[in-house]
């Protein structure tokens, strides 16, 4: 065994407490970085491996409005297996007396599911469930739909006048596990008994999916089948989904989730290397003497410094082995739960261990290189007691080769860092933004010292104060690693903190005074001068407004196509799938609230002039202007228009508008008719609405208050989700005052000698000690807090405006309790670790 080596065990037969510190710290930020991105990895790996299952399919195409022809389908079952579904939010009308429920309903053949299965209770065939009975056709619901109205299998519900009989409800549905968000409970029912329903009539919102099984032996790729079904029907309008590609959207949301899950895992790597660093310096300040008895012993530097590096690798090495034992555990806890929530199996993936393990020992090595090599130079003369170790140290030169060692460490971190969180150019803007972040408050610690150093020369101050701000404006004292990272963990923790009430309170208070209060879609064009007329005759209502509604997709701006690779990946909605439209001859009350930017409205009572308003963010992102043209593909049917003018729509309100508002058409496109309906304060919408709801049962009604309230529980869980991470970025800037101070007192131990022997009361030294720690405490997590309220403002601004009355009521309390919670961590922890130091001096009573 090298002899370096065994000096390392040795050392760590009984380790001080740096390098106990050191150990903690490694294994808390190894073990969070070790656990969100093998998890992360997991639920991604999983999402795309059951990507098959959630579009229901190798390959699926979307229709809207219309179905498919026969020729389509023909072509269609050439490439494999067809499955052919509708998707369409209808009302149920329970029997009895009960109100008709918004429901999201699925018509599915006899070839679904191509994937997975559809889970009943009581477990009985697909073709029992959905089948006639003395004529009646079966359907399936969800356990939500039997609770809310108070049914039990063997009930009747009616569809459009349609009598289905409930023969089971559904435990698991392939394509509806990673459905966030629902306006409503499903319900399944045959295809063939509901193609002749009423609500299948033209214009009305029907989706039409064909999914696509192919042979396993076939020899055709999906992109190629794509290809061929393009070629042959390049009007269709398909939406194309191929699996092997991912979940659209989804896809997307798993990827900036565990970029960001991971980004915090790094975060918190890096506050804690911090810790590290005060830990190391620490311990190796409190060793200096050993280090000079081995160099008298006639030990090189170099023998030093490998053996201190032998120590680090063991040290990290262990807390890595016990990081991934802990990820382990509790992956394997947290399995089951995931598993159930996600509907595929999940277990700690830990293909990315190389690198994460090379980024930790990358990490260290940044850190204790500089502290290694100034302890390695420890002189003999350390050992005489009359010599100051200042004196007798030889501090190393600056070094060009060393420079260059942690610059290649450095490139080499950040581009690990760049592939664990995979996301391509935009984990680098991430991780610039970090490093940013780090930087700016490493400037300010800087910049606190630099202030406290000219304070300290101020006759006005107290001896105990002046001694404190002495103390922290020098070089050696841990200022600057304590702002870094406990006032980046803090700007992180009140900007999430804050931003989650801001936000939280525009999406409960503000944006419900914003919206209708109740929107009626899929109205039959020959009844809306009626259904606005019932309305009109309520007295709750206060206003109501209707636009005609369709969806259409837009493929070309002047005859170029239009792709998703030219546009933002924010715009790629845009042009990914069908969009809603509407036409009108003059601007409404809601869209009145979107000025336009450029161009002019066009002439009252125009028609047939193919003009079109666009969303001016949109335009911008496409690159359209003013007299550009658009193509549109409506119904199989292509549509040319003109940009008449832009306008900047406020989508935080939710009012009444569209993305794409065509001019007045004559004779115009199958469509429905959406209705918006604003009640006066306090009026419930169930009861002012009870006559319109009976007399036109079969129109789609969605309460938005019932929607806002589900929005907000999912806005909640996300929130509560970033504070807990961020706590944990905030549980790592602790560790790193803790090992900050904790190196500061251990140097300080000569020095609290010298104050004894000059007379200076205990009293007075932990006042020092409590002004010292509270300062730096306290200016860090101010600053912090101003910087991250600054953020959680600017953002919240974003999604919708704010004023100042909104930001006191919520910033206030939280600023408040903040500040309270700092001056207690800073002036009291100070307090307690100087005590505890000085009580451990022998005569420190005097």
């Amino acid at each position: 065994m090298p002899t370096s080596l065994r000096i390392a065990l040795r050392e760590l037969r009984r380790p001080g407490v740096g390098l106990v510190i050191l150990f903690a710290t490694l294994f808390f930020a190894a073990t969070i970085l070790i656990l969100t991105v093998s998890l992360t990895q997991s639920v991604r790996d999983g999402m795309r491996q059951s990507a098959q299952q959630t579009i229901g399919g190798d390959i699926s195409l979307r229709l809207f409005h219309r179905a498919p022809t026969p020729n389509e389908l023909s072509f269609l079952e050439t490439l494999g297996t067809v499955s052919l579904t509708i998707e369409q939010r209808v009302m149920a009308q329970p029997s009895g007396d009960q109100p008709a429920v918004l429901s999201e309903l699925k018509a599915i053949d006899h070839t679904y599911p191509l994937f997975g299965r559809l889970a009943l209770s009581p477990d009985i065939a697909l073709e029992d469930a959905l089948g006639s009975r003395n004529g009646t056709p079966g359907i399936v619901v969800d356990p939500a739909f039997l609770d809310e109205v108070g049914h039990e299998i063997g009930d009747m519900l009616y569809l459009g006048n349609q009598p289905y009989e409930v023969r089971a409800s559904i435990t698991a549905e392939p394509e509806r596990k990673f459905r966030l968000f629902s306006l409503g409970p499903r319900v399944i029912v045959g295809l063939e008994d509901y193609r002749t329903s009423p609500l299948l009539a033209p214009g009305k919102q029907v989706y039409w999916y064909v999914r696509i099984k192919l042979p396993d032996n076939g020899n055709r790729t999906p992109d190629q089948v794509i290809a061929a079904i393009e070629e042959r029907f390049p009007a269709s309008a398909w939406r194309i989904v191929n699996a092997a590609d991912g979940v659209p959207g989804l896809e997307r949301i798993g990827d900036f989730a565990s970029a960001f899950v991971s980004l915090m895992g790094i975060a918190i790597f890096a506050i804690a290397t911090s810790a590290i660093h005060n830990a190391l310096t620490a311990d190796l300040a409190a060793r200096r003497p050993r280090f000079a008895t081995l160099r008298s012993l006639g030990a090189r530097p170099q023998e030093i410094a490998t053996s201190i590096t032998w120590q680090m690798v063991l040290i990290t090495g262990l807390a890595i082995l016990v990081a991934i034992a802990l990820t382990l555990v509790t992956g394997h806890m947290a399995a089951p739960f995931l598993s159930q929530r996600l509907g595929f199996a999940i277990a700690p993936d830990f293909t990315n261990l190389p690198m994460i393990a090379g980024f930790v020992f990358g990490f260290v090595a940044l850190v204790a290189i500089s502290p290694i090599r100034e302890a390695c130079q420890s002189a003999p003369a350390l050992l005489f007691r009359h010599q100051d170790s200042h004196q007798t140290e030889n501090v190393p030169k600056r070094s060009t080769k060393l420079l260059a060692v942690k610059l290649v460490l450095a490139c080499g971190l950040l581009g690990s860092a760049t592939a664990l969180i995979d996301i391509g150019v935009f984990g680098i803007a991430l991780l610039a933004v970090l490093i940013l972040c780090q930087g700016l408050f490493i400037l300010l610690g800087r910049m606190i010292r630099a202030l406290a150093g000219k304070l300290a020369t101020r006759q006005g101050f107290a001896p105990s104060l002046r001694l404190a701000l002495r103390n922290i404006a020098r070089p050696s004292a841990p200022t600057v690693t304590i702002t870094a990272s406990f006032g980046l963990a803090m700007a992180c923790l009140s900007a999430v903190v804050l931003f989650g009430g801001l936000a939280g309170q525009h999406l409960k208070s503000v944006l419900p005074s914003q919206t209708p209060d109740v929107v009626f879609f899929d109205i039959p064009p020959s009844r809306q001068d009626a259904f606005i007329g019932d309305l009109r005759g309520i007295d709750g209502v206060q206003a109501g407004s209707q636009m005609p509604f369709l969806h259409g997709r837009v493929t070309h701006l002047n005859g170029e196509a239009l792709t998703q690779e030219n546009v933002p990946r924010r715009y790629h909605w845009f042009l990914r799938g069908d969009r809603g439209m509407s036409w009108v001859d003059r601007p409404t009350a809601d869209m009145k609230d979107n000025p336009v930017t450029a161009g002019a409205w066009w002439q009252a009572e125009s028609s047939n002039e193919n003009l079109a308003s666009l969303d001016a963010g949109v335009a911008k992102a496409i690159g359209a202007d003013i007299g550009d043209s658009l193509r549109l593909n409506i119904m199989g049917q292509t549509h040319t228009v003109r940009i008449a003018n832009l306008r900047q729509i406020d989508w935080t309100r939710l009012g009444l508008d569209f993305p794409i508002v065509l001019s007045p058409m004559t004779p115009a496109f199958d469509h429905g008719v959406i209705s918006a309906v604003t009640l006066h304060d306090g009026t419930e919408a169930k009861d002012a609405l009870a006559l319109v709801l009976a007399a036109h049962p079969d129109v789609p009604v969605i309460m938005v208050d019932v929607v806002l309230a589900k929005l907000t529980r999912l806005f909640d869980g996300v929130i509560s989700a970033l504070v807990g991470l961020t706590t944990l970025a905030t549980l790592g800037a602790v560790l790193v005052i803790v090992c900050g101070l904790i190196a500061l007192r251990q140097r300080q131990t000569e020095t609290l000698a010298m104050l004894r022997a000059l007379g200076i009361r205990p009293a007075q030294i932990t006042r020092t000690g409590t002004y010292e720690t509270g300062l730096m405490v306290a200016s860090s997590g101010l600053i912090g807090l101003a910087v991250g309220t600054g953020i959680a403002i600017a953002a919240a601004q974003a999604i919708g405006s704010i004023n100042l009355t909104q930001v006191a009521l919520v910033a206030g309390p939280v600023m408040a309790a903040a500040f309270v919670a700092i001056v207690v961590l800073g002036f009291g922890g100070g307090w307690a670790l100087q005590a505890a130091n000085l009580h451990a001096q022998t005569g420190w009573r005097g």
